[in-house]
């Protein structure tokens, strides 16, 4: 099948995805970095906050008592968040380079390595969080009040790193999607929902927005990446049938 790309030309898109190997590992990843956020999320509703979860970055006092009370919870909590997450989102950034390549190679190019330093900075985040609870512990027996201090700015790093603000993501999201959609790679609505997601990780650079528009980002991308998933599983089932997907 082909389509014109970026330039006008003619390009075979089934070219890009006649790699069903990829895409079914790619699919299998999307759903891991997706349950990822579902977990993190019931977590904290069924879980943390029932039991007293305070923000680190607005009462680190109280945070560091919880993070003593429930140290092992925690620990769970930022690996399955922060590091299976980043571990995983190479895989679907791969895949789906693979796929959109022929679309416009700069902007995919681009997107490719904007997915990748959002899978450092996770899996960054995550070993910051999992080291400095560890240290903020053992210093706090010995004083507290630089324990407090220690964990309040680990916290804001380690924030920053693992989504305060979702400049990355949504770079890599727009960029995926805008691609996508030269040549309808994957579902029009997926890659509309991933530019509406795109914009609501831009807005977290607003500070007055920036709580509202990362929830909706971190709850649309369970959507995105399980309709990803399904549709990179789907792709590669097809080629593997020697079917002829749209």
């Amino acid at each position: 099948m082909t389509t014109q790309g970026a330039t006008g030309a003619p390009v075979d898109i089934d070219a890009g995805r006649a790699a069903p190997g990829r895409e079914l590992t790619g699919g299998i990843a999307a759903h891991v970095v997706a349950g990822t956020y579902v977990i993190g999320f019931l977590a904290m509703l069924a879980y943390l906050q029932p039991r007293g979860f305070t923000d680190p970055l607005t009462e680190p006092g109280a945070s560091l008592d919880f993070l003593a009370a429930q140290p092992a919870a925690m620990y769970v909590w930022y690996s399955v968040l922060y590091l299976v997450g980043g571990a995983a989102l190479p895989v679907v950034v791969l895949a789906l380079r693979r796929r959109l390549r022929a679309a416009d190679p700069v902007v995919v190019g681009v997107g490719t390595v904007f997915g990748l330093i959002w899978a450092g900075l996770l899996l960054g985040a995550g070993m910051l969080a999992l080291v400095g609870q560890q240290a903020v512990l053992a210093f706090a027996d010995v004083d507290r009040g630089a324990a407090v201090v220690s964990w309040h700015a680990i916290s804001t790093v380690q924030d920053a790193l693992g989504g305060g603000i979702e400049l990355v993501g949504a770079l890599w999201l727009l960029a995926v999607c805008l691609a996508a959609l030269r040549i309808r790679a994957i579902p029009v609505g997926l890659a509309g929902l991933g530019l509406a997601l795109g914009l609501a990780g831009l807005a977290t650079l607003v500070p007055a927005a920036a709580q509202i528009s990362a929830s909706v980002f971190g709850l649309g991308l369970i959507v995105w990446f399980t309709w990803i998933a399904l549709t990179l599983l789907a792709h590669s089932r097809n080629t593997r049938q020697g079917g002829i997907d749209e």
